[in-house]
């Protein structure tokens, strides 16, 4: 039996442990003697055989090595490489809880900044197969490519992904028989459109290469126009969500006119907030998708978008401004950009985060630099089903 060891667990390093309730990122949470037992891939109420990872004097860190009993919230799941594979988080949980598990806790990180909110739970139009930007692993004794297994940096090889789209599937397929592909290439960028097509480019660590007989760009549409998007850039990776997203942007931004955008990319959110506002102002450090956010805008007749090239943190802000848009990477807003916008004279501000944590931190220094803008709504979107990952717009007002 494996329920209860004296002392130390030096000696000994496996544990049963029962989950009572869930801890960020995603985590199941429970008790053994005096200690927290966090464990991935459990649900409350399942009865668990947990290998000890590492041992604090409060917590337990540890990885699941047997359901001996699952509990009410657990599901069969439906990928056989979930176990080794570490690209999915929850696939055990219903996808309502799923849903259930994000929103709380987004709603503890943001009570950890001090941010009280209620929460917009934006559920995805589908589960599987919407995924259609990721970033393969590839062994380097085999060839193969896959993504990094759970705790490791050995490749996991799931030809039958149920999170990848079609496109990115057929892309592996390609990667499979591709002679052109760089010998030492250990990662490779997928991005595939709503159509089927792909694009790959490779990285070497540095920098990215183009792959012989793969395109770097897709064309994508979502309802404002083509965009040309490349897989050495940033693109969103769940066209379905980024249009729910994008829909939700511009009626907050129906009566804007003067549109600033930071960190604005290709043009995804551009295109969009481009048909609403008299002017729009665009800020993108990355000179290459700088270039194809005015490509883009050019190809769809908008003359009304001006793209700055070069870091914002740099940069004036319009004189004349209503609205500021900010998209900005995981790493959030440096304090100099809080303080731009805080001393600019929109009204608005709509801040879209990849992390939650930064999102927090930010919205709590905007409200110590300043009591003049204050969180109005705030949304969460299923970008990555299966994952503990979200999206959230956070619209504040002054």
């Amino acid at each position: 039996m494996y329920h209860d060891y004296p002392g130390s667990l030096s000696s000994c390093n496996m544990i049963s442990v029962v989950i009572e309730k869930y801890a960020p990122p995603g985590n199941g949470l429970g008790f053994y003697q005096d200690k927290a037992v966090f464990v991935p891939q459990t649900a409350v109420g399942d009865e668990v055989l947990v290998r000890v990872e590492k041992e604090k004097k409060r917590y337990i860190i540890g990885r699941l090595e047997e359901v001996v009993k699952p509990g009410s919230k657990r599901r069969k799941v439906p990928c056989p490489h979930y176990a080794e594979c570490g690209g999915c988080d929850l696939l055990h949980l219903p996808y309502r809880d799923q849903l259930e598990l994000k929103q709380e806790m987004l709603v503890q990180v943001l009570a950890g900044a001090g941010i009280q909110a209620a929460v917009n739970m934006v559920a995805a139009p589908s589960e599987f197969h919407y995924r259609h930007r990721a970033l393969f692993r590839r062994d380097l004794e085999t060839g193969e490519f896959g993504f990094l297994r759970r705790r490791s940096h050995q490749v996991a090889v799931v030809p039958d992904c149920l999170v990848l789209a079609q496109g990115l599937t057929n892309l592996l397929k390609k990667f499979a028989v591709s002679p052109d592909l760089p010998k030492k290439t250990t990662a490779c960028y997928g991005l595939a459109s709503v159509n089927g097509d792909f694009a790959a480019a490779a990285d070497n660590g540095r920098n990215y290469q183009a792959i012989p007989g793969i395109p770097e760009t897709v064309t994508e549409n979502y309802g404002f126009g083509d965009l040309e998007l490349a897989a050495s850039g940033f693109a969103q990776a769940n066209p379905a969500i980024t249009r729910l997203m994008i829909n939700d942007l511009r009626q907050y931004c129906v009566d804007a006119r003067e549109v600033a955008e930071l960190y604005g990319g290709s043009g995804t959110f551009s295109l969009p907030l481009a048909t609403i506002a008299r002017n729009l102002t665009v800020y993108e450090s990355d000179s290459a998708a700088a270039a194809r956010g005015r490509r883009n805008a050019a190809r769809n007749g908008l003359e009304n978008v001006h793209v700055v090239s070069g870091r914002v943190e740099k940069k004036a802000l319009p004189k004349a401004l209503d609205t500021l848009v900010v998209d900005p990477p995981r790493s959030g807003l440096q304090p100099v950009i809080i303080e731009k916008m805080v001393k600019s004279r929109a009204a608005q501000l709509i801040y879209i985060s990849c992390n939650p944590a930064t999102l927090a931190r930010d919205l709590a220094r905007l409200k110590a630099f300043s009591n003049g803008f204050t969180l109005d709504s705030l949304s969460a979107y299923d970008m990555y089903a299966g994952t503990t990952h979200l999206e959230v717009m956070a619209v504040l007002k002054r």
